[in-house]
């Protein structure tokens, strides 16, 4: 039998949770128009492009048909933050018009459709789960979750040499039932290697940059980094680090930018990490305070959330719902080993 480890708990009012890379939670948009946040694509240029962009649907008596062959989304009647001129899409879709014969164009959706509308539409096309596209990325989404109740979420090794590494990790709704059949919903794409389960209504309240008690940390590290900490007067953090934990969000910005003066003007080399204490922050606080599962348990809008790291990286995580034989969730279940790109 295998061995699960508890990574932590989640709690659901809405009874949808959401599996989603938690780096990128700064640009769900919940029930806002969908917009890019300045300085999240290094210039202004692209965040101007990035925000001129338009929401597809496609239409007609042929529209779904036509969706799934043109396989550009996981709802095949919509194509989300799309240029709104893109005549090589265009041009697929016509061509898949005329060889099959079919009844379907785009139309521009007005209003663009806010993130949490596309969870409602992605459960609807899926029966009770689905995927769900944000600005080029994938989050999966799944209803039938037991309400205000406490779910663990559990997490089980890979065999040797990589003991280190998830296998999977899953979340129980009903664990006094049995699964008969499963169902793969989607894949959850990472690329900040950490992932956050929660309430698909509570991460409407999360704050991402924003400092909730208006303190903040700043640290460095690197090739050059103890010269930099005794010219600035840096503390040192743990092994490797230098930086300021704890301090007004000012004082933090403030000896960043000596920090990064320095650096600058010596040309010498180091990482840096700006950390209001947001709700990212505390999502983090315990992993990086040595947490044996790279877990955390924290909590968003009076309910409970769980974030972890992947143990692979960055890539893409399958998941699935295993259900009763009555249709009942009695499991979420990511795949973390086989799906992960590295």
């Amino acid at each position: 039998m295998a061995v699960l480890e508890q990574l932590g708990v989640v709690t659901s009012r809405s009874g949808v949770l959401i599996f989603i890379d938690t780096g990128y939670l700064g640009l769900w948009s919940h029930y806002q128009t969908p917009q890019m946040p300045n300085g999240s694509l290094g210039d202004d240029e692209s965040v101007t492009l990035a925000n001129s962009f338009v929401d597809l649907r496609i239409v007609g008596r042929d529209a779904e048909r036509a969706g799934r062959l043109l396989e550009r989304s996981w709802h095949p009647l919509y194509l989300y933050d799309q240029p709104p001129k893109n005549a090589e899409l265009e041009k697929k879709l016509d061509a898949l018009v005329l060889k099959h014969h079919l009844d379907a164009h785009f139309e521009i959706n007005k209003p663009r459709i806010p993130h949490r509308r596309r969870v409602d539409l992605a459960l609807q096309y899926g029966c009770g789960a689905g995927e769900v596209q944000f600005h080029g990325i994938w989050a999966v989404v799944v209803s039938g979750v037991p309400i205000n109740k406490t779910l663990r979420v559990m997490g089980e090794r890979c065999q040797e040499p990589n003991t280190d590494r998830w296998q999977r990790v899953i979340v129980q709704c009903r664990p006094d039932q049995y699964p008969s059949q499963s169902l793969e919903v989607g894949v959850v794409a990472v690329d900040y290697a950490r992932i956050l389960i929660a309430d698909v209504d509570a991460i409407g309240s999360w704050k991402h940059e924003e400092s909730l008690d208006e303190m903040a940390d700043y640290l460095f590290w690197g090739r050059d980094a103890d010269l930099i900490a005794a010219a600035v007067k840096a503390p040192k953090v743990g092994d490797s680090e230098f930086g300021w934990l704890n301090v007004p969000v000012d004082s933090a910005l403030e000896n960043g930018v000596a920090v990064q003066e320095y650096r600058d003007k010596h040309s010498l080399k180091i990482a840096t990490d700006y950390r209001p204490h947001s709700h990212h922050w505390h999502a983090m606080k315990a992993i990086r305070n040595g947490s044996p599962t790279e877990s955390s348990t924290t909590e968003l809008d009076s309910v409970k959330v769980c974030n972890f790291m992947t143990t692979w990286g960055d890539g893409l995580f399958a998941i699935h719902r295993d259900l009763a034989e009555n249709g009942e969730l009695v499991q979420v279940r990511i795949e973390m080993e086989t799906t992960s790109t590295s």
